[in-house]
């Protein structure tokens, strides 16, 4: 289809929800490295990618809770560089907390 037309007819009303994405929440996740403040993030899937993400970040020494709809995370204690193996190579995105940690630390591994 290279196109829609549509001719005449009434106003679109209404509201729809959108859902949280996966590719635009696992950056934002490693970038809450570089703060040593609360950071509230919501809208996030819940998926198997963002659980693991979730537990490297907790595994660096990240603060991580749900309340509701609601992540929570604190870097304020982040007491490592290096990224856990086992976590790491369980996705491809694990390598988005690289530039955050050598950012804070000055190295990563």
């Amino acid at each position: 289809m290279k196109q829609l037309l549509i001719k005449k007819g009434k106003p679109l009303k209404g509201e729809i929800y959108v859902s949280g994405s996966k590719n635009s929440a696992l950056p934002i996740l490693a970038a809450t490295l570089l703060s040593n403040k609360n950071c509230y993030l919501r809208n996030i899937p819940n998926l198997v990618d963002i659980q693991s993400m979730l537990k490297l970040l907790e595994s660096l020494g990240v603060s991580v809770s749900k309340k509701k709809s609601k992540i929570i995370l604190n870097a304020l204690k982040l007491n490592s560089y290096r990224a856990d193996y086992n976590l790491v190579r369980k996705m491809r995105a694990s390598i988005l907390v690289l530039g955050p940690l050598l950012a804070r630390f000055g190295k990563a591994k």
